[in-house]
């Protein structure tokens, strides 16, 4: 239970970390000033008004999945407050809607070519449909598959966290020079492996 409470508690500061940080360096400093947006510009992209509108929505959104995920596993939570639980579920619903759809979109327009694209987009339509199944089983009274579907959503929402941890790690190991290349790898290290340990983390619970 301790180390269980340990595990969620470093899931919920990373998330709040980096959805801290996209506040600021999005909504503070300012799109175009963003790192990923300047990384394009200065590639010879040419970004629209609508790609910049569909980028920040997928932000705002994106960030209140990123945000009430770890909140909605609590333990605590989910049973002395289940109203509360309820509500919050509504809105990291309605964050990963917005957050997929966009995505969808911004997909296309990835750095790193079809490789990028091809990653992104499946990352886009795994979130979709498994928060659907999440909510599909809770409508249903299967609270156990509910809390196993919304485990595994999360572990496709936490991307937001992964993608930057291996882009850190990129750049670091090869510096800005092969960005396009690293990038496109990212697409997939950002979230295959996060939901394949979650998977995996499921079967082994159902065995004890």
């Amino acid at each position: 239970m301790i180390l269980k409470r340990i595990r969620l508690g470093v899931v919920t500061l990373l998330a709040v970390g980096i959805a801290g940080y996209s506040v600021v360096q999005y909504g503070f400093i300012g799109l175009d000033k963003a790192g990923m947006v300047v990384q394009k510009i200065s590639s010879g992209e040419v970004l629209s008004d609508m790609w910049r509108i569909v980028l920040s929505i997928h932000i705002a959104t994106s960030i209140f999945a990123l945000v009430l995920g770890p909140f909605l596993l609590m333990d605590k939570i989910r049973h002395k407050n289940k109203l509360l639980h309820k509500r919050m579920g509504y809105v990291y619903t309605a964050g990963v809607t917005g957050g997929g759809v966009s995505g969808l979109y911004l997909a296309y327009y990835a750095t790193g070519g079809w490789i990028a694209q091809t990653g992104f987009s499946l990352m886009a339509i795994t979130w979709l449909v498994t928060v659907f199944f999440a909510v599909k089983s809770a409508t249903e009274k299967k609270i156990a598959q509910h809390r196993h579907w919304t485990m595994v959503n999360y572990s496709v929402t936490f991307a937001a966290v992964t993608l930057r941890v291996w882009l850190g790690l990129f750049m670091v190991v090869f510096g800005t020079a092969h960005y396009d290349v690293y990038y496109a790898y990212t697409a997939w290290l950002s979230w295959v492996p996060n939901i394949l340990f979650m998977i995996a983390y499921l079967q082994r619970k159902k065995k004890f």
